[in-house]
This record gives structure tokens, sequence and C-alpha cells, in this order.
């Protein structure tokens, strides 16, 4: 199975929100690591953006690079998901782009997203939490 790490999921692995959520967030990656996980372009992008804020620029980058040194795949948009995407985002005009973005990237992938954002289920992807 495909998993897609959505922000959301990078954000709380960064910053745990609570010492439980910080120990349930480890065995949850334990149990994932088996998988093939994809962190979409866009959410590194955010991840940076939001993270880099907190932890400095090169602290953000060396953690996304730890991610794919471990074995994620990075993932954009190929041209074909570009149509899909801009058709969702037409339809579904008050969820993000990025979510969006995120949506069509793991439907390519028929995986799920790692996350607890209610938009995806919006855009009819199913979701994984670590809770």
């Amino acid at each position: 199975m495909a998993l897609v790490l959505d922000t959301r999921f990078l954000i709380a692995h960064t910053f745990p929100p609570t010492y439980d959520d910080r120990d349930k967030i480890r065995v949850f990656i334990a149990k994932i690591r088996q998988e093939k996980l994809i962190i979409p372009a866009i959410a590194i992008v955010e991840y940076i953006k939001i993270a880099g804020k907190r932890i400095g620029q090169e602290a953000a980058k060396v953690r996304i690079r730890a991610w794919i040194e471990a074995g994620a795949q990075v993932a954009g948009l190929t041209e074909e998901m570009s149509f899909k995407a801009g058709i969702l985002a037409l339809k579904n005009p008050n969820i993000p782009l990025a979510d969006v973005i995120i949506a069509t990237i793991a439907s390519s992938y028929n995986a799920q997203i790692v996350s607890d954002d209610p938009h995806f289920e919006m855009l009819g992807v199913k979701t994984l939490w670590y809770k």
C-alpha cells in the first residue's frame, strides 16, 4: 500500500502536540516504514514555510531530506494529473489548492493520505492518522 504524507503529518512529526502524541507517532512510523511513502512536492513547500519559521530553513530541509533518504519518494504533478487537479479544484472551489494537489497525487498512486484534514474526505480520498 502507498501512503502520501500530508503537511499536517510532517508538522505533527516534527512538533508533536503532546508527549503522548510523540509516542503514538513513533509507533505509527514503525508500522508504516515498510509501506511506499510519498511526499507531494507541494507538501515540502508548505512544510518548509511552516516549520522553517520555528526551526529555521536549513533544519526544515534536513528533516525532509531525512524522509527522502529513508526511502520516501517526492511526487509532483504530471500533465495528466494537472488537468485532473484543475477539474477537481473547479468542482471544489473552497478547498485549498494544495489539498487538491495532494489528493490528486494520492489518487494517482491509489494511496491513502496520512492526515487528519477533513478536506481530503470531502475530495473522496481515504485518510489515515496516527491516533
